[in-house]
């Protein structure tokens, strides 16, 4: 697809178009997309459910790849297979249909498997990385297996995301200890704006502290610029009211960052992928 809308493809609705959106159907073509687009030294960006992305007004000047057709999931001996478009909702679902409960604490996060291991994401108590077996990526030598120590998750972050690498399909385990998935996605449906258009939390957590209370205790809650607003439910998110633009969203960004650092003296660490055009 050519000059097609990324806002769509977003949680939070934002974005202008993209020159190509290019949806491969196998895992062979997905490694052929960022292959071709490597070689021809063409901008591109794999794209996943993108809950956690904010894509520019003036859109994206290269070939996104989108990951969507790349979904299965594979219940295996303590294991599961899946790849990359797996949506974790769906991934959850269908572990729930074999009464297996270790990965509950993903409840309530809208992202894809390759995304939540890029950026490992999870509860205080556990996170993604914690439950990788393998991750297959695809660099530019081609496909490639990690163990969970090569994949070197930290908060919020892994070698794969700050290398930028594609994570094509991965094998969980499912031996962890097991959680309530109902009982955390009631507490987040209670402290975060799960309805509305967001792209999650903003900002990282600071060693010991919380992106959320610094923000609140800056007195930024309620905050608009524009159609974007600072939730007054959980002030770590920033919500589209109904056509906000990047811009307006990027300004707010700014402004909460000089506040909490003026209020502080703590500089907050984007959370999000901020995609320049």
């Amino acid at each position: 697809m050519r000059n097609a809308p990324l806002a769509a493809r977003t949680t939070i609705r934002v974005g202008g178009n993209a020159s190509v959106i290019c949806i491969p159907q196998t895992t062979a073509t997905l490694g052929e997309a960022v292959d071709a687009c490597r070689l021809a030294s063409v901008p591109h960006l794999v794209l996943g459910a993108g809950s956690n992305v904010l894509f520019p007004d003036s859109g994206y000047a290269g070939v996104i790849i989108a990951t969507e057709a790349l979904s299965r999931i594979l219940p295996g001996e303590g294991t599961v297979d899946v790849l990359c478009g797996t949506h974790l909702p769906a991934l959850l679902a269908a572990l729930h249909r074999r009464d297996v409960d270790t990965l509950d604490f993903l409840s309530g996060i809208p992202g894809s498997v390759g995304g939540a291991i890029a950026m490992n994401a999870g509860i205080p108590a556990r996170a993604i990385g914690d439950a990788i077996e393998t991750v297959t990526v695809y660099t530019a030598g081609g496909l490639c297996t990690l163990d969970r120590n090569a994949c070197g998750f930290s908060y919020r972050s892994s070698v794969i995301r700050t290398s930028h690498l594609t994570v094509v399909a991965a094998k969980l385990r499912l031996d962890g200890p097991s959680f309530d998935g109902r009982a955390l996605l009631a507490a987040r449906r209670e402290r975060q704006p799960l309805t509305a258009r967001t792209a999650g939390c903003v900002f990282k957590n600071p060693p010991g502290d919380s992106a959320g209370r610094l923000i609140e205790g800056a007195g930024l809650k309620g905050l608009r610029v524009g159609r974007a607003k600072v939730s007054e439910l959980h002030a770590n998110f920033i919500v589209n009211l109904g056509g906000a633009r990047c811009a307006e969203i990027r300004k707010l960004i700014d402004i909460v960052h000089q506040k909490v650092y003026k209020s502080f003296q703590i500089s907050l660490e984007l959370e999000i992928e901020v995609i320049e055009g």
